[in-house]
């Protein structure tokens, strides 16, 4: 192994941070016949198998979803991100460093503090929050009080929670309005996305009508249901999570985080600069080890 080599590879400017693309993944979806995998219930097989292999993870778990009890299916959570956009028009907020997508879409977007939230406001949020923690966001219990108090309807994008570990959340909070799920940083297929929105009472927008009217890419939830079935949670830090530890311990002025495909860049210090992907740096390694 060429440290140096390793080292160059944490890009440490990046602004996205992409799971990686696994070739036992990649090559398990080329030999599923999908014509064979049509069936009638299949949207309620796909939300059932979700649902449990979201409760099934050893590494993350979030309680209290059983009082979400409207569950949709989304084009990953991004769908789930624009139905909020487009059925609360000039309402939605965010926190500073949360998705780039919201303020790549709309670069006037609103920015909150806990003391700047206002009735009136409808609050997107990460969870895993995708800023310097990767975690749940540390003043989470104080946003959720102040959202309540203030009647605030809170939305959790957790997309990042497949690919996590060592976070533990509890989000019947009667403030959290939805959270949507997706396989995406799960398996690294952007392009096969897929997964659930789990929602207190049906949301009238673009999710609901695609439901109700079987707008499915139905290819995108075949490979979802193969995927969870054969290779069940945690799939990222089971396979490379020593890899992770070889690059955490490698690299100078790195840390790790709950997400496998984010490091956290540090001074000198040790003081948290920024999170960088880790991407580049385990395809490196799995070439190496697993070749």
């Amino acid at each position: 192994m060429d440290t140096n080599k390793l080292n160059s590879l944490i890009d440490r400017n990046a602004k996205r941070k992409r799971p990686m693309k696994d070739k036992e993944i990649i090559q398990f979806l080329s030999m599923i016949n999908y014509s064979d995998q049509w069936r009638n219930n299949l949207i309620d097989d796909f939300k059932k198998i979700f649902d449990q292999w979201i409760h099934n993870h050893e590494l993350i778990s979030f309680t209290g979803l059983d009082t979400f009890p409207d569950r949709k299916v989304i084009f990953g959570v991004t769908q789930s991100i624009n139905d909020i956009y487009i059925t609360n028009p000039n309402c939605v907020v965010i926190f500073e460093g949360d998705f780039f997508y919201h303020e790549t879409i709309y670069p006037n977007i609103k920015k909150r503090t806990i003391d700047t939230l206002i009735n009136g406001d409808v609050l997107l949020m990460s969870a895993p929050f995708c800023c310097h923690t990767y975690s749940i966001h540390p003043e989470m219990s104080q946003i959720l009080e102040k959202c309540l108090q203030e009647n605030i309807p809170v939305h959790l994008d957790a997309a990042w929670y497949p690919c996590s570990k060592g976070i533990n959340f509890n989000v019947d909070h009667p403030a959290i309005q939805t959270i949507s799920f997706s396989l995406s940083k799960a398996f690294g297929i952007s392009e096969q996305r897929c997964g659930i929105r789990y929602a207190r009472q049906p949301i009238n927008g673009p999710v609901e009508f695609m439901n109700n009217n079987d707008f499915f890419a139905i290819t995108n939830i075949i490979s979802g249901i193969e995927l969870m079935n054969k290779f069940g949670t945690d799939f990222f830090w089971k396979k490379y999570g020593k890899l992770y530890d070889t690059i955490i311990k490698v690299c100078p002025n790195l840390k790790p985080s709950p997400a496998i495909h984010v490091a956290f860049a540090t001074d000198d210090n040790g003081k948290i600069i920024r999170a960088v992907p880790t991407r580049d740096a385990l395809f490196y390694l799995a070439k190496i080890y697993f070749s």
